[in-house]
């Protein structure tokens, strides 16, 4: 399993036009076949932070991900919202039930 955490910092005067926005993402990624869980969280202090919370079946699926129509979209509109760059991590998670 893959677990990606991708830190958001929106500006103030984008944050409405960007929580408009990325529902199509949320909606569209969670639809993907190998995605298990995508979830966005804002910070409760600061109102423009937020933090994707993204868990996918491997890395095969991260890939498929990030060559998505609504991905891309996402992306190519979104650039100019942020106040910083997004910081993006990403884990290697082995599953053992």
């Amino acid at each position: 399993m893959v677990v990606i955490h991708a830190y958001l910092h929106v500006l103030p005067e984008k944050r409405e036009l960007f929580l408009d926005h990325v529902q199509d993402l949320i909606t569209n990624s969670k639809a993907e076949e190998g995605n298990i869980t995508y979830h966005l969280y804002e910070d409760t202090e600061e109102k423009t932070k937020f933090v994707m919370v993204e868990e996918w079946r491997d890395e095969a699926a991260v890939r498929f991900h990030n060559q998505t129509e609504h991905f891309k979209n996402f992306g190519a509109r979104a650039g100019d919202w942020f106040a910083t760059p997004p910081e993006v991590q990403q884990f290697a998670v082995s599953r053992k039930y």
